[in-house]
């Protein structure tokens, strides 16, 4: 294991948090790793934490010159020293082998990009405590044997070439995860979660994630995914590295409320309209049935939540005409952005 790491963070005002990420990276078994701390000039309380922890770790803080998500990660990517680029949340503790994990990886396999496992866990009086038998990663759930062969066959559909993937994309141009492969220690996958994610930086070179739809970085793992399959990288998931995800209402790409959880459903259906110029594979007929079928499951759950699910109802739609607009904007040689739209404010 002679690959130097980068560990890449980018926060947003979240100082109380980020300190149980620096004290698990303290605790690591690997330690030829520097912390790239990407912050917003205004993240005044996040520098003081840093400077607590400076003496104990390499850290180094970027302030990003733009305002987005994004764009912070695109900035912190081009600033990366190290062989392998670690991406952690500002909430994600990692377990003391984590990093070493995810270079035993790289040892075992010819891979250009491996996921972790993300334990959800309350902290409690400064003590985490994940929640056993549980992941982050996938949601368990049971559905009728009949209504997953159909789904299978036409909106969970993978991508011709990732079939056997926990992660991957539909033909219905949605980002999906197999769950029945979750137990295995290792699979193949596009990249999971940022919240524990690697690549080889050699793999992400001349390499932007795309800020034209991605404004709260829904999905923003399996673009960057997609793209390093696409060129042939091959990746996987190896449930024995792990971080512990602190649940504390909100993550930092959007709070949960309506406004935002209906922005986030935009964002998710725009992933669709990214692709489709871009990947033969995707089908237009895939998606018209992944679209009537999650209106209506969502319109069966209005009794339980409301104000969420018509919030999600709404993204869909307006997540669908947006896309259309984007589309007949790029065949007339337009400049519409997705993310300048005004829903997107």
């Amino acid at each position: 294991m002679k690959k130097q790491v980068t560990v890449l963070i980018v926060s947003g005002g979240r100082p109380h948090l980020i300190k149980h990420v620096f004290k698990g990276l303290i605790a690591q078994s690997y330690t030829d790793f520097e912390v790239l701390l990407v912050l917003r000039p205004r993240d005044v309380e996040t520098v003081k934490v840093v400077e607590c922890f400076s003496k104990y770790l390499d850290i180094k803080i970027l302030f990003q010159k733009s305002s987005g998500f994004m764009d912070a990660y695109n900035e912190g990517i081009s600033a990366a020293n190290g062989d392998v680029i670690m991406l952690l949340d500002d909430d994600a503790v990692p377990e003391p082998n984590c990093i070493k994990e995810h270079l035993l990886t790289y040892e075992r396999s010819n891979v250009s990009g491996v996921s972790g496992d993300v334990i959800p866990t309350h902290l409690i009086d400064g003590v985490l405590k994940p929640i056993k038998n549980s992941s982050d990663v996938v949601r368990f759930y049971q559905e009728p044997k009949m209504l997953q062969m159909f789904g299978d066959k036409l909106w969970n559909c993978p991508l011709e070439g990732q079939e056997g993937y926990l992660a991957y994309i539909s033909k219905a141009g949605d980002s999906k995860k197999n769950i029945h492969l979750m137990h295995q220690e290792i699979t193949n996958s596009l990249l999971c979660m940022g919240a524990n994610t690697s690549v080889l930086t050699s793999a992400l070179k001349n390499f932007q994630i795309p800020t034209s739809f991605l404004k709260r970085g829904i999905a923003n793992e399996q673009v960057i995914g997609w793209n390093l399959w696409k060129n042939g990288c091959t990746m996987v998931f190896n449930s024995r590295a792990k971080v512990y995800h602190i649940r504390h209402g909100q993550t930092l790409s959007r709070f949960l409320d309506v406004k935002n959880t209906f922005q986030a459903t935009m964002e998710n259906e725009l992933l669709f309209y990214y692709l489709l110029p871009i990947e033969e594979k995707l089908s237009k007929m895939h998606h018209v049935v992944s679209l009537l079928f999650n209106s209506l499951l969502h319109i069966k759950k209005i009794r339980k939540n409301w104000k969420r699910e018509m919030a999600i109802l709404r993204g869909i739609l307006f997540g669908n005409l947006i896309g259309l607009k984007w589309l007949i904007s790029r065949e007339i040689g337009g400049s519409y952005v997705p993310t300048q739209d005004v829903l997107f404010k």
